[in-house]
Parts: structure tokens; sequence; C-alpha cells
């Protein structure tokens, strides 16, 4: 016999690869990672699915051109002097990601990327994520540690997420969240007059 006597076959039930001249068998889905390293590939992967995806692109669309969240929360400038993006606040998109991921592991339930990454877009869909609208260079310097972002100016339904989800992460993503909701425009380093835009 020669390797390509090798008959592949498929349990489609289960969406599992395998042949008679091999112990090991391919599925579709996993339950757990080998190890960390596996694990946080994994989120990463997903969430790079996720942002790709045409939903993902009619989501912040949709935010911008029907809703008409289209200027930065903080200056007020508009997309029709700068570059404005959508930045997911609480949580941020690994947290959510991390977030399903762990859900599935605890319930023992197998799951693929492509699982994770439908759930996430529905979770968008459904507006349970808070977000906010910020001016390109405001986005930067927010991941950069050099802007805080009062609560109140975040949009989506945040707390659903709280209170159904954050069970799910680590004690430093928690401290994360818990940090970003206890900022308000009274205790945040900047005041709304700091970003008054000159009418010209």
């Amino acid at each position: 016999m020669t390797d390509n006597d090798v008959t592949v076959k498929s349990n489609v039930e289960n969406l599992e690869l395998y042949s008679d001249n091999y112990p090991f068998r391919l599925s579709l889905r996993i339950s757990n990672f080998e190890n960390e390293a596996e694990y946080k590939k994994f989120i990463t992967n997903c969430e790079a699915t996720i942002r790709r995806s045409r939903e993902y692109k009619l989501w912040r669309e949709y935010i911008a051109d029907v809703l008409q969240i289209n200027s930065c929360m903080i200056t007020q400038e508009t997309m029709d002097d700068v570059t404005i993006e959508v930045h997911h606040h609480i949580p941020s998109l690994y947290a959510i990601v991390t977030a399903f991921v762990n859900k599935k592991i605890e319930a023992g339930e197998a799951f693929c990327t492509f699982d994770i990454s439908k759930e996430v877009i529905e979770f968008h869909f459904a507006n349970k994520v808070g977000y906010v609208t910020l001016l390109k260079s405001m986005h930067e310097k927010f991941h950069n540690g050099k802007l805080e972002i009062p609560i109140g100016i975040v949009r989506g339904d945040y707390d659903y997420f709280m209170k159904n989800y954050s069970k799910y992460l680590s004690e430093s993503d928690l401290d994360i969240l818990q940090s970003r909701l206890a900022t308000n425009e009274t205790n945040c380093s900047w005041s709304r007059d700091n970003y008054q835009v000159a009418n010209i």
C-alpha cells in the first residue's frame, strides 16, 4: 500500500475528518487549548476575522451613515473634515471575544473560529457593545494611554455585557472595565473646554 491509497472519510454529523489508516481524527471544533499561546492566538484570529468581515464594516457604516453618529465625541469634529473611527470601549473587541471563548470552555461546548466570530458580530447587531466615535488621532491617543473617555459619552448597551459576560473575564480585564466605568467628566484628566474646535 502507498500513501496514495489512504482514504479520507468524514463524519458529517460531527464535522470530523478521519482515516482508517491513522488513529488521529480532525474535528472542525475544539473545546479547549493545549497552552496559553494557542488560546491567545485563537482570540486574536477571531478578532481579526471579525474586523475584516463585511458585517463588521456594515455595522460601522450604519453608525456613521444612518444613525449620523459621525463626529468625534470629544472634539465634536465631523467626518466631513477629519477621519472618525468607532472605538470599542466597554469592553474592547478582544475582551468580548475572550468572554465568548471562556463561556464556551466553561460550558464544555465545542467551537471554532467561525462560531465565535458569528456570535460576536450578532452581539454588535444586538447593540450589546459599548462604543465611542473618535477622531483617529484621539483613538490613537487612547490606545497609547494618554486619553480617558467619560462613561457618559459611551453608546450601546454595555451594561448587558457587564451583567452577563464579565464573569468570564480575568481580574485584570475586570479592573480595566471597572476603571472605564468609573471615569466621568468630573474625574477624567481633560474637560470639554480643552477640546473645543475653533469656528473659522
